[in-house]
């Protein structure tokens, strides 16, 4: 096991005990955090000038990647990642304290570029413990990839289960826990999080010091922030296909093809299908004349 603390360069590591540290800049750094390496085979990349602050970063297994985009604020994180795993981090995310991930059971966490995390929140993959069907004995609840789009505020002690896939421009409420899709340009808040208003955007202007100009100024805006397109095709099931790629050279080469080099700003929009949707309605609205 390797333990690199905070007085550690990262910079004159290449190989640690048979993994691989990619950093090409001599201005990572290290306040109060450690990175311990307990495995092999692994691959970590740190982009430009990353500061990590108060963080854990925990890789307890081999064949994983942690993969930590140039920031241009400190990374807070607490990570426990173990067998065949990915964390991404996506450029320039915002962390007001430390955001904390648990993945396993070979499952990963990817998260898109210009996101912000308040604090006390939580990632996990997995339950962890198993729950079987009492008829058929099979297993119920197994372990999922979770997937955060471009711009998406996830809100203070929000809770981000298994199966989590959230579409650019969305905003999680405060207290939330979710486990499944929430779509593009949309908020949810709750337990468990429901869709509370569509069509919507946000911007990252803080109002802690505003006086009642600057609220006057900003009470309309132009629309930007908006990736509804549904023309697009859903990224997260080719993320998928990906991260089941076994050998761990293969998959970095794959992340650095098909998500670090995207540059769509739609690759992670998530939209209805409207189809599914008006059939939904129909069959609600027939029920309805039944109930009446």
């Amino acid at each position: 096991m390797k333990t690199i603390k905070t007085t550690t360069s990262l910079y004159r590591y290449k190989t640690v005990d048979n993994n691989i540290i990619i950093c090409d800049d001599k201005n990572i750094k290290l306040v109060s955090s450690q990175i311990i390496i307990n495995g092999s085979n692994n691959i970590l990349f740190f982009g430009k000038s990353i500061v990590l602050e108060n963080s854990i970063i925990k890789i307890d297994g081999n064949n994983n990647i942690i993969y930590l985009s140039e920031n241009s604020k400190e990374y807070f994180l607490n990570i426990s990642i173990y067998n065949n795993s990915v964390f991404y981090s996506g450029k320039n995310n915002y962390f007001n304290g430390v955001l904390n991930i648990i993945i396993s059971e070979g499952t990963s966490v990817i998260i898109g570029d210009g996101c912000l995390f308040s604090f006390g929140s939580w990632l996990r993959t997995a339950d962890p413990h198993l729950i079987y069907d009492g008829n058929t004995g099979r297993r119920l609840n197994m372990s999922k990839n979770i997937y955060i789009g471009d711009h998406v505020w996830v809100g203070q002690y929000v809770f981000l289960g298994k199966g989590t896939m959230i579409g650019s421009g969305s905003i999680l409420g405060a207290n939330s826990v979710k486990s499944g899709k929430v779509y593009s340009n949309t908020i949810c808040a709750g337990n468990p999080a429901k869709e509370l208003k569509r069509n919507i955007f946000w911007i990252d202007k803080c109002v802690h010091r505003w006086n009642k100009k600057t609220t006057l100024n900003y009470m309309n805006h132009k629309k930007q922030y908006i990736y509804t397109d549904k023309k697009r095709k859903n990224m997260y099931k080719m993320l998928d296909k990906i991260l089941k790629t076994k050998d761990v050279n293969d998959k970095y080469v794959l992340i650095i093809n098909k998500i670090v080099k995207n540059n769509d700003e739609y690759r992670f929009s998530l939209n209805r299908d409207t189809f599914k949707t008006k059939l939904k309605n129909k069959i609600k609205r027939v029920l309805d004349l039944f109930d009446d």
